[in-house]
């Protein structure tokens, strides 16, 4: 990364900024995400303020020049999940702008919430990606994230994509 880039959590008051660059996330990838560019329109300030200030959550942003462009969040991981791997956080939400792809951000935003979920006392850190995203399969893999064996339809409504879940202990570097 250069210089100018930096990543910083984001706060609840910056929630038109996370709110920007989410719905240009959904609307790039809408393949990448278990929600849609047309549910998140809807959000109000309420939810978007609540997504930045979950005692449970924290939600980074890289700044580029200035700009926002990228962004990440980690969460506890639900116990109640079927999928959950206890004692772990889950790396959710990430998306590169395609200006700043390979240029080292992804790795520092991933390097930030597994931080992050250390420090929260998290052994591990769960994501799932989509299975026709190489680029970010091979991606993870560099990261040091393995596969679970776990996989789901990415939304109920639209069974043909599918997602892997992948795990990364703490503690391992990439």
């Amino acid at each position: 990364m250069s210089a100018e880039t930096g990543i910083r959590r984001v706060q609840p008051d910056e929630w038109q900024v996370y709110r920007q660059v989410r719905l240009t996330a959904l609307a790039e990838a809408p393949d990448a995400f278990s929600s849609t560019l047309e549910h998140e329109q809807a959000f109000g300030e309420d939810i978007w303020r609540s997504r930045l200030g979950s005692p449970a959550a924290a939600t980074f942003m890289a700044w580029r020049d200035g700009e926002p462009t990228a962004t990440a969040t980690g969460k506890l991981d639900d116990p109640a999940d079927e999928y959950a791997v206890p004692g772990s956080w889950q790396l959710v939400g990430m998306w590169v702008d395609p200006r700043s792809r390979g240029l080292g951000v992804a790795d520092e935003l991933v390097e930030t919430v597994a931080g992050h979920a250390r420090v929260e006392g998290a052994a591990s850190l769960v994501l799932w990606v989509t299975e026709v995203n190489e680029r970010a399969r091979a991606f993870y893999r560099r990261m040091g994230f393995t596969p679970t064996g776990a996989r789901q339809p990415v939304r109920p409504e639209a069974p043909e994509f599918w997602e892997e879940q992948l795990v990364r202990r703490l503690g391992e570097s990439a």
